[in-house]
């Protein structure tokens, strides 16, 4: 996706920042076929026995928005079901 001239794509380390959550979290590797990433919960304590979540990410914004002095594009996440219907979310990407 182009935004602005720029190149912008979702990649591990992106910050994600879905509707509702207070904080964002950089994505990292998924090692299950359904879901290219997974987002970590920044409420996960040590030990948790989710600590993070199965995410598909798409771009969806075709503009940056200023929001708490960055910029950020609107996302679709989805968050994979694991033998139940997957559930999806707006949410904000972080450019870098």
């Amino acid at each position: 996706m182009v935004i602005y001239e720029q190149e912008v794509e979702v990649k591990i380390g992106a910050c994600i920042r879905p509707d509702n959550w207070a904080f964002g979290s950089r994505l990292i590797t998924s090692d299950w076929d359904k879901a290219e990433f997974r987002l970590p919960r920044p409420n996960a304590f040590p030990g948790d026995p989710i600590p993070s979540l199965a995410v598909n990410v798409v771009i969806t914004g075709r503009t940056f928005q200023r929001r708490e002095g960055d910029y950020w594009c609107r996302v679709r996440i989805e968050f994979v079901g694991d033998g139940e219907p997957s559930e999806f979310s707006g949410g904000w990407m972080l450019r870098e």
